[in-house]
């Protein structure tokens, strides 16, 4: 069969997929669509600004734009299979329904981001079919990269980064003295910063890798080896330029690599690792046969009402579901007092270390009485109207001033409390211990903490609580324990 038949072909099999011939399933389709715009809007409005205002997720933009042009050049081997609604994609919609609605009554921004590009392949999925569905699987689960996920990555590829810089330094005889993700040099002190954790890097070498393997690469063994080369060669790239600056800035006395040269050098840098991970590519390419022919018109002969129903109903009940819970916020009473008068001690002032707490509806913070002003407390309040109690945002310690050194668990009034051992710019040495209080009972755990609030919303019962952080220093802590037995429970 020449090319010129093959057109021919083509054009009369989408010719076939006219909307004339096709109401039923156009007008099914874009109900869908517009209920998954409107019930997701809350879930699009919060990614677009993380997209926007976070550049480690600034691809998010592209990414369903691009699965849909993706889908436009599989067009031709998507019409050519039998296109009808397929119950079994009910499996995905309603638990993604339900983990949204989860998402908005604990304030679960993941969840909701998670659900809303879950159910946009699902419900392509759904009106178009099974087996034209598998025709664009890679397209429809691109999408899920939309998905602003990969922060909660940045200590351990910090770590990384630092282990693995530290170790090159030594090898090449440069002298250091680390601590925690400080590296210092005799010329200077460094620290691997959440900038310096690779994150960007990892993520785009992600979706770029994955998106090349997908065009280029025929073989599944291929296309997974490459794929696991695109999540290991950023971060081996990326130990490198630790190396590099800190190597850079030992061999100029840091007259070079400091300030905001490493920046800089860090994007060329990034440029070239993801033209060498291309390079990889071209070495493993594989040539991909074109020219697909259609063997029948794909005119859904089977739109099942019943299955477009139940999905729409279960929308819309979902929908409701979630108007009535965020219409449940009832006005909240603030504490009047959160730390007691004992336990307040304004005199001292040797501990810098604050965390950092996002709109607490009352903060408050003292030293603690009977130990010679070595422990720092700060409380927050949160009615979880406007602010949220447990959330990424909060912070133990400001991570430009201080450095996670390590951690370590211990156990007080039936409770195992996690320790965290940090250290400042000045050598300044502090262990930060954090946990919850809510409807009168301690969490250290955020995930139970965050359960027994959604429960909460859920019943619309009360839903504040309040955190505790406390900073001790280094020379107390054999008196962690004590301090714990005293305030849990206040």
């Amino acid at each position: 069969m020449n090319d010129d038949e093959t057109q021919d072909e083509m054009k009369q099999s989408l010719a076939c997929f006219s909307f004339a011939n096709n109401k039923l399933f156009y007008i099914s389709s874009l109900a869908l669509f517009g209920l998954w715009l409107v019930f997701c809007w809350q879930g699009l409005t919060t990614v677009v600004e993380i997209w926007y205002g976070n550049e480690i997720f600034n691809h998010g933009f592209f990414i369903v734009p691009g699965a849909f042009y993706l889908i436009y050049l599989k067009r031709f081997e998507l019409v050519s299979k039998p296109i009808q609604t397929s119950s079994l994609a009910l499996i995905v919609i309603i638990p993604a329904l339900l983990l949204y609605v989860i998402g908005v009554a604990g304030d679960i921004q993941l969840f909701l981001h998670a659900a809303t590009f879950t159910l946009l392949p699902a419900l392509i999925w759904l009106i178009i079919g099974s087996a034209a569905a598998k025709t664009i699987l890679f397209p429809l689960v691109f999408m899920l990269f939309s998905i602003p996920v990969g922060e909660q990555l940045i200590p351990y590829l910090q770590e990384i980064a630092a282990d693995g810089s530290v170790a090159l330094l030594r090898l090449t005889g440069v002298p250091l003295f680390r601590s925690g993700l400080y590296i210092e040099i005799p010329q200077g002190r460094f620290l691997v910063a959440e900038a310096c954790s690779g994150v960007s890097f990892f993520i785009a070498s992600f979706v770029i890798g994955s998106l090349y393997a997908y065009l280029n690469l025929v073989s599944v063994k291929r296309r997974a080896a490459f794929v696991i080369i695109s999540l290991i060669f950023p971060i081996l790239a990326n130990i490198i330029r630790v190396y590099g600056t800190i190597l850079i800035a030992y061999w100029t006395d840091m007259e070079h690599a400091a300030g905001a040269d490493h920046l800089i050098y860090g994007w060329f840098f990034f440029a070239f690792v993801i033209l060498c991970l291309l390079g990889i590519g071209e070495l493993l390419r594989q040539q991909i046969e074109e020219g697909v022919v259609a063997e029948k018109d794909g005119v859904p002969r089977n739109v099942n009402i019943f299955t477009i129903a139940v999905s729409v109903i279960a929308i819309v009940f979902s929908f409701v579901w979630q108007n009535a819970i965020l219409s449940e916020d009832t006005p909240m009473n603030l504490p009047s007092s959160t730390l007691p008068s004992s336990m307040n001690d304004e005199i001292c002032s040797r501990i810098s270390w604050e965390p950092i707490i996002v709109k607490p509806d009352a903060l408050e913070e003292a030293y603690i009485q009977g130990f010679d002003c070595n422990v720092k407390a700060y409380t927050a309040w949160f009615s979880e109207k406007d602010n949220e109690l447990v959330s990424d945002l909060h912070r133990l310690f400001d991570p430009e001033r201080f450095s996670l050194e390590g951690a370590e668990q211990i156990e007080v009034k039936n409770l195992t409390f996690t320790v965290y051992h940090i250290v400042s710019t000045q050598g300044e040495r502090l262990s930060v211990v954090r946990w919850y209080r809510i409807d009168g009972k301690n969490y250290v755990s955020t995930i139970k903490a965050k359960i027994h609030q959604l429960k909460n919303k859920l019943g619309n019962q009360h839903r504040g609580g309040r955190m505790w952080v406390l900073g001790i220093d280094d020379a107390d802590l054999e008196n962690i324990s004590s301090v714990l037995e005293k305030i849990v429970g206040q």
